[in-house]
């Protein structure tokens, strides 16, 4: 307790409000929970890289880094994790609004090397 408060303390003398860490915090727990849940339930498909597994690839699963995914509206990525698409089964009713919300921004992240594989 007394090592946090310092912790608390030092942060506050720099000028970090309690809030901003506690956002921060926050936002590194839903990172978290947005990668456990992406592994557990999409990376069997879509690879950790989201550039779609052996499996994933045999049934068409489109590659998460691509343009034409990180194009799409993140209401569009969404309804596609609740009602399933394609070979992709429904996760609505197993995945709570947020859970799907934190994994359509999970998938945001696989962006920046679309480029590079989008060829």
């Amino acid at each position: 307790m007394i090592n946090r408060t310092l912790k608390l303390m030092a942060f506050v003398a720099i000028g970090i409000q309690p809030a901003g860490l506690v956002a921060a915090a926050q936002t590194a727990a839903n990172a978290d929970s947005a990668g456990e849940s992406y592994k557990k339930n999409c990376s069997m498909c879509h690879a950790a890289d989201g550039s779609g597994s052996a499996l994933g690839k045999r049934l068409h699963t489109p590659d998460l880094r691509s343009k034409e995914v990180q194009e799409k509206t993140s209401t569009v990525l969404a309804q596609s994790i609740i009602s399933g698409r394609n070979n992709m089964p429904a996760f609505g009713t197993k995945l709570g609004n947020d859970e799907i919300q934190s994994l359509v921004e999970y998938i945001r992240q696989f962006h920046d090397d679309s480029a590079e594989h989008s060829k």
